[in-house]
C-alpha cells in the first residue's frame, strides 16, 4: 500500500501531525546546522521557524509549511507571505521551505518561477526541502529510531521509497521548455549578456537549456546527497576542461558562434562516456551547466570574452 506523510495526520489527528513535523524539521536541522534554534510559533515570530546563526548577522531561515495535499492558490499566498515578511524584518541571505508532500508538474513549475524571480531580485539563496527529501536526510543522520514509534518507523522504509519514485516520476514527465515559463526572463542574466557579446543573438535555446541545468541542479541540492553534489561538481569541471579546449582551438575575436557549436558538439559527442553521469543531469542540462559557467563569468564564447562583455553592457 502506497502512504506518505498523512500517515502522520491519522495517527495524531490534523494539529498532531502538524507538531509532530515541525519537531522533526527542528530536529533534522539542529544536526545539519551548529547553530540551529527552534523559533516559538507566536504572533511577532517574524515568519520563522528555526533559525540558523543570529539575529545580529545574515541569518538562514526554514519554514515549515505541514501542506499534504499540495500547494494550490492558499498554500502559495502562505508562502510568499511568510518570505516576505522575514526579508522585510531581517537581513537573509538563505530562506528554505520545508513542506511534507512532493510537487506535482504545475506546482514545480510555480516554485521553479517564483523561486528565480526572488533570487534575482533579491540576491537571496532559496531552497526546497520536500517529503522525499526530508526522508532521505532523516535517514542519513539516523534519526528514524529517536523520533518516530516503531510502526511509524517501519512505514517510513515503504513511505521513503514510494516518495522517492513519485518525485523522480513527476520530474521526469516535466517538459523542461522555456516556452511554458512565459514569466521568466533570463534577458538581463549575464549568460546571455555574454551570447549576445559574442554576436550570438538568437539565445532561446540556450535560456531552455540554462532552465534545464537550474532544475536539475535544485533537484540534487535539495536532495542533499554528498556523493551526488560531489559528481554535479565533477561534472562542472569537466566541461569547464572541454570548453578550454575549444577555447583554444577556436576563439576568435567577435563572433563566439562557431566556438559555441563545436562546444555543444563535443558535450554530445561526450554524453554516454566521459560526460555520463545521474539521471538528473541530461543531456540538455550539459549544455545548460556551460551557460551557468559563463554567468560565474568562468568562460566565454570570444577571445578576452570578459573585457568584451564589459564593452558590450556599457554600450
Amino acid at each position: 500500500m502506497e502512504r506518505d506523510f498523512r500517515y502522520l495526520r491519522d495517527k495524531y489527528s490534523e494539529a498532531g501531525a502538524r507538531d509532530v513535523f515541525e519537531k522533526i524539521c527542528v530536529e533534522l536541522f539542529q544536526k545539519i546546522y551548529e547553530n540551529a534554534y527552534a523559533v516559538k510559533a507566536q504572533p511577532g515570530d517574524d515568519g520563522i521557524d528555526i533559525l540558523v546563526g543570529d539575529l545580529t548577522g545574515p541569518i538562514t531561515v526554514l519554514q515549515c509549511k505541514f501542506f499534504l495535499d499540495g500547494i494550490g492558490t492558499a498554500q502559495r499566498k502562505q508562502i510568499k507571505e511568510s518570505y516576505e515578511m522575514v526579508i522585510s524584518k531581517h537581513q537573509v541571505k538563505e530562506w528554505y521551505l520545508c513542506v511534507p508532500c512532493i510537487f506535482n508538474i504545475k506546482e514545480h513549475k510555480w516554485w521553479a518561477e517564483w523561486k528565480i524571480e526572488r533570487q534575482e531580485l533579491d540576491g537571496i539563496t532559496i531552497g526546497l526541502f520536500e517529503g522525499s527529501s526530508l526522508l532521505t536526510k532523516l535517514k542519513q543522520y539516523e534519526m528514524y529510531d529517536e523520533l518516530f514509534d516503531d510502526d511509524i518507523r517501519n512505514a517510513l522504509v515503504e513511505i521513503e521509497k514510494y516518495l522517492l519514485e513519485e518525485n523522480n516520476r513527476i520530474f521526469n514527465e516535466i517538459i523542461l521548455d522555456i516556452n511554458n515559463f512565459s514569466d521568466i526572463s533570463y534577458d538581463d542574466c549575464v549568460f546571455v549578456k555574454m551570447l549576445e557579446s559574442a554576436n550570438i543573438f538568437d539565445t532561446e535555446d540556450f535560456k531552455n537549456d540554462f532552465f534545464n541545468a537550474e532544475i536539475s541542479r535544485q533537484k540534487i541540492v535539495s536532495k542533499g546527497n554528498k556523493d551526488e553534489l560531489k559528481i554535479y561538481d565533477q561534472l562542472k569541471m569537466k566541461l569547464y576542461s572541454l570548453w578550454n579546449t575549444q577555447y583554444r582551438l577556436y576563439k576568435d575575436p567577435i563572433d563566439g558562434n562557431e566556438l559555441l557549436a563545436h562546444t555543444y558538439m563535443r558535450v554530445e559527442d561526450l554524453d554516454e562516456s566521459t560526460l555520463k553521469s545521474i539521471d538528473e543531469i541530461n543531456l540538455l542540462a550539459k549544455k545548460g551547466m556551460l551557460h551557468q559557467l559563463a554567468e560565474d563569468k568562468k568562460i566565454g564564447w570570444v577571445e578576452d570574452f570578459i573585457e568584451k562583455l564589459e564593452k558590450y553592457l556599457e554600450k
